[in-house]
């Protein structure tokens, strides 16, 4: 078994686990079945649920059923990865449910035993000897049956703590299985249905914005004297289009009439334009041959699914598409008096969720033209920022990370929560150290699953202007 495999394997059976949790969950919270669930039900939903993934799986990367660069292929590949996406996000949901009930049972609880005490401690303690108007103590009076039993045989110390332990194991069962008050189950049962019902519009919506045409965002930057522009430069730069899983030919040529109606001096591609072994990798080079040619070039760089696509098969139909690659390369481009210099960087590949090693970065800038002019850095990943400022790069273009695809706005006015956290601490828009400035695009392609929300795709266009110019 290959590391891939394994891979599959395990995300297989987390996949199936949040299912069979979100299963359990509907049936205690929704349908009221807080009773413990039997094996002859149990047994059979868990098989229906493998069966059903190993099948949706079988579908959506059987290239020999639906051929690559096919609508069918996009519907079921669609269909698929968003139920994945909505069970894992039930599956949050659920979890917080459950902590939200947790707590209120915990002070239901609280309030019962500060109750007991303070009764406890308001009740009068009774005397030790009632003289009820006679002055004397009374007598406790112990009453005898005749029909008691003549021999009382007492429990040893080990069965005592056994009997003890499985009264106090039969009480807390007992406990956890009996439903909660009426209000407590409608208040569980109605969070459960508009959880349902906010989580598959909220799906929905984000397929619906995923297949919108990207968003032109334009930024103008001052770029710094010594580095020199005698006129303006406009960067059209387009990043991640995962090629193959979710989006094929007929995104990719709308994307390229887009990207051809913008005017600029130079087209950057910042990796991903495939995604894996299965994409059909060179029909995308007549489409890419569409693209307009620029004054200064049209540029890429290598992505990590680029790799994933098979490293020669991407390098060719980029090439093919009449792209320049630059792969840890520099590329130097008069523009009017200036010198513009781009270089491009391969990614990386290893530790590439968390990663910040890139182990050819010093001879790729001992590399560098030393003549004056400003210098443009292309990196799929931005975690190079820090190496691209201590090596006084002017401008970084990266992709990446998508934004997040999901972005839950923080209401603080920054970037919002997203899950492009986990893979940098860049998420997207601009970024700054020292002298050095990145924009980190948020991309055209998906991956995972096929939503994009509060992210919509984009096209960035940057304007970089000389100082004296400003």
């Amino acid at each position: 078994m290959n590391n891939l495999t394994l891979i599959l394997a395990v995300i297989g059976a987390c996949a199936i686990l949040c299912q069979w949790f979100v299963f359990t969950s509907i049936r205690t919270y929704l349908f009221e079945k807080y009773g413990p669930m039997s094996r002859r039900i149990a047994y059979p939903v868990l098989i229906v649920l493998g069966t059903l993934n190993f099948a949706a799986g079988i579908l959506a990367f059987n290239t020999e059923w639906f051929p690559p660069d096919t609508h069918q292929r996009k519907v079921v590949t669609v269909l698929f990865f968003s139920y994945l996406g909505f069970v894992l996000t039930m599956s949050l949901f659920f979890l917080a449910l459950a902590a939200f009930s947790r707590t209120l049972n915990i002070k239901d609880k609280a309030v019962a035993l500060i109750r007991k005490n303070f009764q406890g401690w308001k009740r009068p303690i009774p005397a030790a000897s009632d003289r009820a108007g006679t002055g004397k103590p009374v007598e406790p009076v112990i009453s005898m049956s005749t029909d008691a039993p003549a021999l009382v045989t007492e429990m040893s110390r080990p069965e005592k703590s056994r009997a003890v332990s499985y009264a106090r194991n039969q009480r807390e069962a007992d406990r956890a299985s009996r439903p909660p008050s009426p209000s407590r189950r409608a208040f569980l049962k109605w969070s459960t249905a508009a959880g349902i019902v906010g989580v598959a519009g909220y799906a929905g919506h984000g397929v619906a914005q995923a297949y919108r045409d990207p968003v032109v965002d334009k930024s103008r930057v001052i770029v710094p004297e010594s580095a020199g522009l005698s006129r303006p430069l406009t960067l059209i730069h387009i990043t991640d289009f995962h090629f193959g899983l979710f989006v094929e030919s007929p995104e990719l040529m709308r994307l390229i009439d887009q990207v051809n109606a913008i005017e600029g001096d130079a087209v950057v591609i910042t990796g991903d334009v495939f995604h894996s072994r299965i994409s059909p990798v060179e029909s995308a080079a007549p489409l890419l041959k569409k693209l307009r040619p620029r004054p200064l070039g049209n540029f890429a760089v290598l992505g990590n699914h680029d790799f994933y696509a098979g490293e020669r098969r991407s390098v060719d139909t980029l090439r093919e598409g009449g792209l320049t690659l630059l792969r840890d390369q520099w590329e130097t481009v008069e523009h009017g008096k200036s010198a513009v210099h781009f270089g491009g960087i391969d990614d990386p590949l290893g530790n590439w969720i968390w990663g910040k090693e890139f182990p050819g970065f010093q001879s790729f800038v001992e590399k560098a033209p030393g003549e004056r002019g400003v210098r443009i850095l292309l990196s799929h990943r931005p975690n190079v920022l820090s190496l691209a400022a201590k090596s006084n790069m002017d401008l970084v273009l990266a992709g990446h990370t998508h934004g997040g695809q999901v972005i839950l706005p923080t209401g603080n006015g920054n970037r919002g929560l997203s899950l492009a956290r986990l893979a940098s601490p860049y998420t997207h828009g601009w970024y700054r150290e020292g002298a050095t400035r990145m924009y980190l695009n948020r991309g055209v392609g998906l991956t995972f699953v096929p939503w994009r929300i509060n992210c919509p795709p984009e096209i960035a266009v940057v304007r970089l202007v000389g100082r004296t110019a400003a």
